[in-house]
C-alpha cells in the first residue's frame, strides 16, 4: 500500500494522508549528505541558493509548531506551499516567521535571522477536504527588508511550455535521510540542513492543469521539512521556480511511517502565475 505523505514537519505529528497521486507532489531524503543523494549547502554561492528560506510556524505564544521550505520571490514576499498553512492540521497556527539561516535550523535555538510574517495568502482551489491536495501553494509576506546573502529570483508565468523530461534542482529543510520502518525510529532526526539535488519531471507534464510529478526510481528524492521548496528550471541563462513541493507517495514501512522514497508532486508555478501576482498585490 502507498500513500502521499505531506513534507512539512510539524513538531507534534507528522502528516500523512491518502489523496489520489494525480493530485499530490513530495519530497524526501536517503542516507548521505541529501535532499536524498543531493549535497548539502553551508554557503549561499547561486542565486538559487540564496533565496532559499525556511518558514516556521508558530502558534499564539511563539512557539514553532513545524517548519516548511520557501523561496523569496520578491523584497517582501515568499512562497511556498497551501499546506503548511492549513488550519485543519495545525489548529493552533498563529502566526509565521521566515528564517534565513545558512546553518542548521532548530526550532529550540534561536540564532537565526528571523523576520515575523505579516500576511499570508493560500490558493482559493487548495482542495484538503477530499484529500486531494490541489493547488497546493501559498504566499508569505513579512515587512523588514531581506538581510545580505539573500535575494529573490524569478517564478515562472508560462502556462503553455511543456517541461516533459526536463531536470530540476530542488531545494529544501527537510529529512536528508528517509525512514527506516523501525519501531521508535525517531521521526524528527535529519531534519533542517539545507540539502539541493536534481530531478527529473516525467513525460507527461500536461496531464494535470496544476501539478506535476517527478520520475519514479530516482536516487534523488524529498521528504518531511521539504515541502513548499522550490524546484528551479535553469537553461541557457533562464533560472525560474516551475514548481513548489507538496506530497510524495511511498510505501508503507513496518512502524506504520510511509517511506519518503517514491513519485513526488510538485505544484505548478506557470499555472498559478496570474493568482500568485493577484496576492502579492492584495497585501502590500
Amino acid at each position: 500500500m502507498k500513500k502521499s505523505l505531506f513534507l512539512f514537519t510539524a513538531s507534534t505529528m507528522l502528516i500523512a494522508c491518502s489523496p489520489d497521486i494525480s493530485s499530490h507532489d513530495a519530497l524526501t531524503s536517503a542516507p548521505g549528505t541529501s535532499v536524498i543523494g543531493g549535497q548539502p549547502i553551508t554557503e549561499r554561492t547561486t542565486e538559487a541558493s540564496r533565496s532559499v528560506i525556511l518558514v516556521e510556524m508558530t502558534n499564539r505564544f511563539g512557539q514553532g509548531l513545524g517548519f516548511c521550505t520557501g523561496t523569496l520571490i520578491g523584497p517582501h514576499t515568499v512562497l511556498t506551499a497551501g499546506h503548511c498553512f492549513d488550519k485543519q492540521r495545525l489548529p493552533s497556527l498563529s502566526g509565521v516567521n521566515i528564517i534565513f539561516t545558512t546553518k542548521k535550523y532548530s526550532m529550540y535555538q534561536r540564532s537565526a535571522v528571523a523576520r515575523k510574517a505579516s500576511d499570508w495568502e493560500i490558493h482559493p482551489d487548495y482542495n484538503s477536504t477530499k484529500k486531494l491536495y490541489d493547488h497546493d501553494i501559498a504566499v508569505v509576506r513579512f515587512e523588514v527588508s531581506i538581510p545580505d546573502g539573500f535575494q529573490p529570483v524569478d517564478f515562472d508565468t508560462d502556462r503553455r511550455t511543456d517541461y516533459s523530461n526536463e531536470e530540476v534542482y530542488v531545494y529544501g529543510y527537510g529529512r536528508s535521510k528517509d525512514y527506516t520502518g523501525r519501531k521508535n525510529q525517531d521521526i524528527y532526526a535529519y531534519l533542517g540542513q539545507l540539502h539541493r539535488g536534481i530531478l527529473k519531471i516525467d513525460s507527461s507534464y500536461h496531464r494535470s492543469d496544476d501539478r506535476y510529478w517527478t520520475v519514479s526510481g530516482a536516487d534523488t528524492s524529498i521528504c518531511q521539512g521539504d515541502s513548499g521548496g522550490p524546484q528551479f528550471y535553469h537553461k541557457e541563462g533562464v533560472l525560474k521556480i516551475i514548481g513548489v513541493n507538496s506530497a510524495v507517495l511511498g510505501p508503507k514501512l513496518a512502524n506504520g511511517q510511509y517511506s519518503c522514497m517514491g513519485i513526488t508532486q510538485a505544484t505548478k508555478v506557470g499555472a498559478a502565475s496570474d493568482w500568485i501576482i493577484k496576492a502579492i498585490d492584495k497585501m502590500n
